[in-house]
């Protein structure tokens, strides 16, 4: 079986999906039956076999003028099957990825499409929404409830669809530090503070990141943004802003990006992490599954949850409300998860192998 996966970032390009791309892409190696082809962006540097995926980073920008590219890679390369993710942030705004599955459909390929996220009621949401949605081929979502992040007037389409749950998985390894290890490493953390509290992950405006500052307690805690922060955009002055009141001078770290390794190690030693998300978070969300797996104790925000969850030690609050976040973070600080043979599983085998059996059905019909 061929399977060539397209997407719009790669590692080392700095983008979760990309993170999921790879992933799938090195889990679904191990089946010596399945080989993987990755076509991706030229910034992921020279074409090469990579853990036994064969790269494929073609693609300048995602416009139509790159279309013979894409032609060209699927003529020679001849998958079995294309698997499209959507979105990427190395897509831009270009519009060469609403028509990739036409082009590979027409060019006689079975095509997959993961959807990590909705669709709202723009014009050009829809239109990009009926692009994909006309093609023959299975949809997979990593959400359970899916139908919640799409627009109601879009959700029909869906229905007729029936697209295809698999669960998502960290992109962060588990790591195992030693008592000395972790005693060192929050050390150089802590510096004269008591508590580490940890954000980690892309910084944007929708996941809260100014709330720590509100949520944590600056006589004891220290806060460390474990992301990166533009420094010339408005939301990193609003971040700085909060950092630099008289009460949290000298008691933010921001590390800018950091090797999975190394987040992990962070994870491993906080006393929190505290995911304030302005829309709710949830188990599709790999900086959620990714402290979840190195023990650590983690607030998030959540739709449809409410309450602490002893199993996975997370507190999920209602959004945006701080007095109920200061008060898990003064409740749960520091516990740690102990080990659990479903949480701590190998998350992207059983990934690929549903994958692997949703490609085998589509191929037999």
């Amino acid at each position: 079986m061929r399977v060539l996966l397209v997407t719009g970032s790669f590692p080392p390009m700095r983008c979760g999906v990309g993170d999921y791309s790879c992933n799938l892409a090195k889990a679904l190696t191990a089946d010596p039956k399945v080989n993987v082809g990755v076509l991706t962006s030229t910034l992921v540097g020279d074409s090469a076999k990579n853990d036994g995926i064969e790269i494929f980073p073609c693609i300048k920008a995602w416009n139509f003028a790159e279309a013979l590219k894409v032609i060209k890679i699927i003529r020679r390369w001849s998958p079995d099957i294309v698997h499209i993710q959507y979105p990427t942030q190395g897509y831009g705004t270009g519009k060469l990825p609403w028509v990739l599955p036409t082009i590979s459909f027409l060019m006689g390929k079975r095509v997959v499409q993961t959807w990590h996220g909705g669709y709202g009621d723009g014009i050009r949401d829809l239109v990009k929404f009926l692009f994909k949605i006309v093609i023959p081929g299975p949809i997979v979502v990593v959400y359970l409830r899916y139908e919640k992040i799409f627009h109601r007037r879009l959700r029909w389409a869906l229905r007729k669809k029936r697209p295809v749950f698999i669960p998502n998985a960290s992109s962060i390894p588990r790591v195992d530090l030693s008592d000395q290890e972790k005693n060192v490493l929050k050390g150089q953390y802590l510096k004269k503070q008591k508590r580490l509290v940890v954000f980690f992950g892309f910084v944007y405006p929708y996941k809260g990141v100014e709330l720590l500052f509100e949520i944590a307690d600056p006589a004891t805690d220290r806060i460390v943004i474990a992301g990166e922060i533009d420094e010339e955009g408005d939301y990193a002055h609003e971040i700085m802003k909060c950092a630099s009141t008289e009460s949290w001078i000298g008691k933010m770290t921001v590390t800018g990006f950091l090797p999975a390794a190394d987040v992990a190690a962070l994870l491993a030693v906080a006393d929190a992490v505290v995911l304030p998300f302005r829309s709710g978070g949830g188990d599709w969300n790999t900086s959620l599954l990714g402290a979840v797996l190195n023990g650590a104790f983690v607030i998030t925000t959540s739709l449809t949850q409410n309450g602490y969850d002893q199993n996975r030690n997370v507190y999920f609050a209602k959004v945006d409300n701080i007095q109920e976040m200061r008060t898990a973070l003064a409740t749960y600080a520091g516990m740690r998860r102990e080990y659990d043979a479903d949480i701590d599983r190998d998350g992207w085998r059983q990934i690929s192998g549903e994958h692997r059996s949703l490609y085998q059905r589509l191929l037999s019909k």
